[in-house]
């Protein structure tokens, strides 16, 4: 009987602990570019920028949509510390949906750059909450 090695996965945001989980396998969208992390990895430090984080258990993929933040690995913990970080599964589409137009509208008008800046990072996270639900139902649709 051999002892499979896993990751020990915690995603926080500064509101709440998002996902805590042992798992086979996370890819993360680091900075530099999609990294995947396995058990036996390296000790890593890098920034993350918006995007999917894929967490792999056994059949099982979890996807999650993260906003920046940092992602650590040290001795198979891994700690992704993030802005933001919605599951699939807990986002609210009308909302997210209201959310982008309300960003798509505010981008036409005559804005600051501090009001620019915030209806981008807000059309951005929109569109990656979206991104992050229609993945959610290929796959549940490729399972049945």
């Amino acid at each position: 009987m051999t002892n499979r090695k896993t990751l020990h996965l915690e995603v926080l945001t500064q509101e709440k602990k998002v996902f805590k989980d042992s798992v086979d396998l996370i890819l993360a969208p680091a900075h530099e570019g999609q990294i995947g992390i396995l058990p036996g990895h390296i000790g890593l430090l890098t920034k993350l920028q918006p995007g999917e984080l894929f967490i792999i258990k056994g059949p099982s993929i979890t996807v999650l949509a993260v906003t920046h933040g940092l992602l650590d690995v040290h001795d198979d913990q891994v700690t992704v510390m993030a802005d933001s970080a919605a599951r699939a599964d807990e986002i609210d589409i009308a909302k997210v949906e209201e959310a982008k137009t309300k960003a798509e509208e505010a981008l036409k008008q005559k804005l600051s750059d501090k009001d620019f800046a915030i209806a981008t990072a807000g059309l951005r996270k929109a569109i990656l909450e979206l991104k992050v639900v229609k993945k959610r139902r290929q796959y549940r649709a490729l399972k049945q």
